[in-house]
């Protein structure tokens, strides 16, 4: 406590100053009631806190300003970027060629394959000889899982046969060419196919008898045909010919060229050639003893049906390497 007479500080526990001898009564005692109240600092009636109030006020809407227009800029950005890049989507999409499917991955039924070659009858089917007939059927030449169709034509009397082939998987007419003198014919393979495999080879062959006649002899060679690069070929292997009653044996080499053999020899080749082979049982149906050219669709659609699905081999045990 300080004296109010001299000044000096005054000790608690003592009443009476040391220094000048004032006594402290207790009106000298202050009292928290009687204190004056104690000034309040309130920032907003100050003129100093006004001013810095409207300051940070004017701050803080600078700042707010920048910040919005930094987000405007870039909305900005983004939306013109999209508007870019949709725009070039879009003009991908006009100048792209159109999807278009793939035939080779469209699978057709034999529904689908028979009606194709109803429609079509005309670029298929052979001329019917005077003497004779046409038919057709169905084969796996090239043993792809899709048999191709086979249409031939026979003349009774001179006993040719004339073929023509054609794919038909993808549900059109594809004729596959046929290495053969037309005037000799093809094999008779209405009455005498089979199919055969050779595992020395490797080779899955279509074996067949070729029936030919002249003026004084008749012919029956025996031989394949098969596949190789698109085309069809024909080898014959041995044959056997009747002239003014008298037999006659041939055998083929690999270039074709024709040998003489004796029976004795022709038997033992025979022999040779069946052991090598192994039968697949082949089981196919001909579209035949009818007139091709001016049957029904509705039966003729129904025949070629039946034959395409006809078509199957045993291939149990065996082993293409």
């Amino acid at each position: 406590m300080v004296c109010p007479k001299c000044g000096q500080k005054m000790e608690n526990e003592f009443a009476v100053c040391k220094f000048c001898g004032y006594e402290k009564t207790e009106t000298d005692v202050l009292r928290w009631s009687e204190l004056p109240a104690m000034p309040v600092f309130n920032k907003s009636n100050s003129d100093d806190s006004n001013e810095d109030a409207e300051q940070g006020n004017v701050f803080f809407s600078k700042r707010m300003k920048k910040n919005l227009l930094r987000i405007f800029m870039v909305f900005m950005e983004i939306c013109i970027l999209a508007g870019v890049i949709s725009g070039i989507y879009a003009w991908k999409l006009k100048t792209a060629p159109m999807a278009v499917p793939d035939a080779q991955n469209i699978v057709y039924s034999s529904e689908d394959i028979v009606m194709m070659l109803v429609k079509r009858r005309s670029e298929w089917l052979l001329e019917k000889p005077e003497n004779g007939y046409n038919a057709c059927c169905f084969l796996d030449t090239d043993f792809d899982g899709s048999p191709e169709l086979i249409s031939i034509s026979y003349d009774i009397e001179t006993f040719v046969t004339n073929i023509m082939v054609f794919r038909v998987r993808n549900c059109t007419l594809d004729r596959i060419p046929i290495d053969y003198d037309e005037t000799e014919g093809f094999f008779d393979i209405n009455s005498s196919l089979s199919l055969c495999y050779a595992p020395d080879t490797k080779e899955m062959l279509y074996f067949s008898t070729d029936y030919c006649k002249d003026e004084n002899k008749n012919t029956s060679a025996l031989g394949c045909f098969y596949i190789h690069e698109n085309q069809i070929f024909k080898e014959y292997y041995l044959s056997e010919t009747l002239s003014n009653g008298i037999y006659g044996y041939e055998y083929y080499d690999e270039e074709q060229s024709i040998h003489d053999i004796s029976r004795q020899d022709f038997i033992k080749r025979q022999g040779e050639l069946s052991n090598r082979l192994t039968n697949l049982k082949l089981q196919y149906e001909w579209v035949s003893n009818t007139d091709l050219e001016s049957i029904s669709s509705q039966k003729l659609a129904a025949l070629l049906l039946r034959s395409y699905d006809s078509f199957k081999y045993d291939s149990s045990g065996l082993a293409l390497q």
